[in-house]
């Protein structure tokens, strides 16, 4: 009886500004996005279990104050013994949670933490409530509990975060993270979830190396394809490089605004395997031009591969050693330029009309 008293005496209930419909497109995925990320964020090892329909995330050594649950306020403090960083994310997760008919615990130290929708006569609106008891067991840091879930939940949880999921054989790492051929199209950041891609490959980026739009669903196209162009550089796999962008996947469109020396010798060595001593034009319109001079072996190929083949090193020297033959036309009216002041007994007239009877000779 004296311990039931003394619990109600060390209750609390903190009111937050936050109303049930908040984030009303949010669902379990995202709720539970924001808590593994904190988890993911904290300086213990991540921790998960589920079990019974019930999903146990844990940050050992963490702890979260009662200023936290502050909008906008943060764990992480100045302090070296701080651990963990629980900032808006939880907070609005838990709303989440709450709203769909989750039970959720927080075992936070000490104490227990359960959400709950109430009306404040403070505001004269339903808000979530935070209640605050003692807890009746030994925690080492901050656990959150959530309950009522079900297989399909399960399933859509471990599909949102890689952790969760068996290990993959033919990942391939980077220092901008790792390349994720068995998980075509799918973007990652941290190891969890953002979006599907239209690119080729899936990748699970280092978050400090691809910025994340505010609701971390989504990622501008350029700084993907940035980083995606730049992760398969890194492998050092170039001839494999080079014809991915002979090939045209988009995970290598934007080489042309970044690439390596190394990169454009790989994609002239593929062309020469494939077009020994050829020309490399962009359009049908500059192969004809060429054909014109007399350059016959001339091949089109897409912009991309173009940029890297064409600004290598090995193809300059090629391409310098080559001599453009020029058509009568153009011979004839190179020589009449170079000549013309000898010339003053020719009139204009003839000329033009020999260099019009040149226009359809060809050379030998």
């Amino acid at each position: 009886m004296l311990a039931a008293i003394a619990d109600r005496i060390r209750s609390k209930s903190y009111e937050l500004p936050l109303s049930r419909d908040y984030v009303r497109h949010w669902g379990l995925k995202e709720a539970i996005r924001e808590l593994v990320q904190n988890a993911l964020d904290s300086e213990s090892p991540f921790e998960y279990a589920f079990a019974n329909g019930q999903l146990f995330i844990t940050s050992r050594f963490a702890r979260l104050e009662a200023s936290t649950l502050v909008l906008g306020s943060t764990s992480k403090s100045d302090r070296a013994d701080a651990i963990g960083s629980f900032g808006e994310g939880y907070k609005i997760a838990l709303l989440v949670l709450t709203r769909n008919g989750y039970e959720v615990k927080v075992w936070n130290g000490n104490k227990q933490w359960v959400p709950e929708f109430r009306h404040s006569d403070q505001f004269d609106a339903e808000v979530l409530c935070i209640n605050e008891t003692p807890a009746h067991r030994q925690n080492q840091g901050v656990e959150f509990v959530v309950s009522g879930l079900t297989e399909e939940d399960e399933t859509e949880i471990r599909n949102m975060c890689l952790r969760m999921q068996p290990p993959m054989s033919d990942v391939i790492g980077t220092k901008y993270g790792h390349i994720l051929p068995s998980r075509p199209g799918k973007l990652y950041v941290g190891t969890l979830f953002v979006c599907g891609t239209d690119l080729t490959y899936g990748y699970d980026i280092l978050p400090e190396h691809l910025q994340l739009e505010r609701d971390r669903q989504t990622v501008s196209g350029w700084d993907l394809k940035q980083v995606s162009k730049n992760a398969w550089i890194d492998t050092g796999r170039l001839d494999e490089v080079a014809e991915k962008i002979e090939a045209g996947i988009p995970d290598v469109e934007y080489v042309e605004y970044g690439s390596t020396e190394l990169v454009r010798e790989a994609c002239y060595r593929l062309f020469q395997q494939k077009h020994p001593g050829a020309i490399a034009v962009q359009s049908q319109e500059e192969l004809n031009n060429l054909v014109k001079q007399g350059m016959t072996n001339t091949v089109v190929v897409s912009r991309t591969f173009h940029s890297q083949v064409s600004n290598s090193t090995s193809y300059k020297q090629q391409v310098s050693h080559v001599v453009a033959i020029q058509t009568p036309k153009a011979a004839l009216e190179e020589w009449y330029r170079d000549h013309k002041k000898y010339m003053s007994r020719l009139p204009s007239a003839a000329f033009k009309e020999l260099a019009k009877r040149a226009d359809g000779w060809r050379n030998k």
